[in-house]
């Protein structure tokens, strides 16, 4: 249910998951200063309900005063009773936007931190991690990476240290860390990249990236464990295509690999990784990929604004599915 993923906002009604897929398309921007004339159509939209939340990147960030006055400024558009979501990847090491030289605590990589550290000694630097993100308004971290090490020369997950161990039972128990400490403070957490991007040869940033040859149904337990123990808030699909399970779709495209969420018991919000990484945005039209990934099950859509800046993403994403646009 979401309105255990929302525990921060105890004084909220319960949210189905259904209210929030009407705003289904989450996007990035690229500006700093609350002020700033590129923010007019963002703020638009916000106050229209047309998105469901913001993604930030390190060139949002200046400053721990910064950031929080501009999260707090976006928010004060929203008209709705649900919290827009403000969300970054603050994974630790190669993937984190709150940096010290803008004030902030930085965290080790989750290889070094499995390898060096306990859970509980884990837990303990999340929640350092977890205190900066919801001082300065964030509720969302795109993380934990719950990936499993299968190759440890993937350019985007082992290579870059993004993974805690190759073993099960050691990535639960430091995702379940990391989840303790930012539920410590509130901040959603989001499970990625399912069903697993371990394995993979390439980086999904960049193009086509096939893992059947790779990839092993043993990546799917972090999730089934996680899932079942109650750690799931929210779940991050992969762009991997794994003929293994769907010989024409991707993992975020493909319907046949987000229903085995569903066979695992998650009732909860899927939303894609960025729709404008390569693997994706190289292969299929916008049309396409809109619709194929609600028809999949994605709640909701990421569009980073990162490769290629695009500010009316969520009414072209109505008017691909037929939804009017106010």
């Amino acid at each position: 249910m979401l309105s255990a993923i929302y525990g921060a906002f105890a004084d909220m009604p319960a949210i189905d998951k259904n209210i929030v897929s009407k705003r289904m398309v989450m996007v990035g921007f690229h500006a700093t200063d609350y002020k700033d004339e590129e923010l007019k159509e963002l703020k638009q939209q916000i106050e229209n309900g047309l998105v469901a939340g913001v993604v930030f990147y390190g060139y949002n960030i200046e400053s721990r005063r910064q950031v929080k006055r501009l999260i707090a400024e976006l928010n004060s558009h929203n008209r709705s009773f649900v919290p827009l979501m403000m969300a970054v990847d603050e994974e630790g090491g190669r993937v984190q936007r709150l940096t010290v030289d803008k004030g902030f605590v930085e965290e080790p990589t989750a290889q070094y931190i499995a390898r060096h550290m306990t859970p509980d000694q884990a837990e303990k630097v999340y929640e350092l991690t977890a205190r900066d993100l919801a001082d300065v308004g964030f509720n969302v971290n795109f993380a934990p990476v719950i990936d499993l090490n299968i190759n440890p020369a993937s350019p985007i997950i082992g290579g870059i240290e993004r993974s805690y161990s190759s073993n099960v039972d050691t990535v639960v128990a430091y995702a379940k860390a990391f989840i303790n400490a930012h539920r410590k403070y509130g901040v959603i957490t989001c499970l990625k990249h399912f069903p697993g991007h371990g394995s993979s040869k390439k980086d999904s940033h960049q193009g086509f990236t096939d893992v059947t040859d790779t990839w092993n149904d043993i990546e799917l337990e972090p999730f089934q464990r996680l899932i079942s123990d109650g750690y799931a808030d929210m779940i991050m699909t992969a762009h991997v295509f794994n003929g293994g399970i769907d010989p024409d779709y991707p993992a975020t495209l493909s319907k046949k690999t987000i229903s085995l969420l569903q066979d695992m018991g998650y009732k909860g919000i899927i939303i894609s990784d960025d729709l404008q990484m390569g693997a994706i945005a190289d292969n299929y039209s916008f049309e396409d990929t809109v619709k194929l990934a609600v028809g999949a099950g994605n709640n909701i859509l990421l569009f980073s604004n990162y490769f290629f800046y695009e500010k009316r993403y969520p009414e072209k994403v109505r008017q691909v599915l037929g939804i009017q646009v106010n």
